[in-house]
């Protein structure tokens, strides 16, 4: 099955299995940047990179269960870029879809926190982790998970420390980290990515998180 997609040369070897196995963000984007470059100098057909996207889809979704996050929710994220795949027809736009599986994926591979003995926490986070590009609140996690505003925040607060939504903020800006640095998506696309309210309060949250602002985060940042 592999040797039918030609353009990914890059991606099915062992290497880049293993970064995926070993959660290697950075290195995984620098070979997705250079098997960019090569698409473009061999003008491969939008056609052959949807084939490999939907094999890539695939392949992400499934380390993702691999490594034992939970699956809850993960059928919204898998059908969200399927969908994105599936409705896309130029290259530029197909290959920064491939740039947002892989941080979308791996922000859940790093970062999904697994408390094993509190399965209340674990759906909570899992929840703000695939909708991290939406608009949420307590009571949207409250009916979706079937349990009171109170106890999901009495318990939250209880386990990690700091409230759902203040938690839910740093889910957001680290992700608006990953995209600073491996895009060239403007401060304002972004924040309007992300759902914040205006482009005035993501910076001033982002500072207040990260301690510096987007752009200088984007221009300290040695990842490209």
């Amino acid at each position: 099955m592999y040797d039918a997609y030609e353009s990914d040369e890059y991606f099915f070897n062992n290497d880049a299995v293993f970064l995926i196995e070993n959660k290697d963000r950075e290195k995984l984007i620098n070979l997705t940047f250079e098997k960019h470059k090569n698409e473009i100098l061999e003008n491969i057909s939008p056609i052959t990179k949807r084939n490999d996207l939907l094999v890539w889809n695939v392949l992400l979704a499934r380390e993702v269960i691999t490594n034992g996050t939970s699956k809850q929710y993960l059928h919204t994220l898998y059908n969200k870029f399927y969908k994105q795949i599936q409705e896309t027809s130029k290259l530029p736009s197909l290959q920064k879809i491939e740039l947002d599986m892989i941080n979308s994926y791996f922000d859940i591979l790093i970062n999904y926190l697994e408390l094993k003995d509190n399965l209340v926490i674990n759906k909570i986070i899992g929840y703000l982790y695939y909708h991290i590009e939406d608009k949420v609140t307590l009571e949207n996690i409250a009916t979706d998970l079937k349990l009171s505003v109170g106890y999901i925040s009495n318990t939250f607060k209880k386990n990690i420390g700091i409230t759902i939504m203040k938690y839910f903020k740093q889910v957001k800006i680290d992700r608006a980290k990953v995209l600073l640095v491996t895009t060239d998506k403007s401060v304002l696309e972004i924040s309007t990515l992300l759902c914040f309210c205006d482009q005035g309060n993501f910076s001033k949250t982002f500072k207040a998180i990260v301690g510096m602002t987007p752009l200088e985060y984007r221009n300290s940042s040695s990842l490209k």
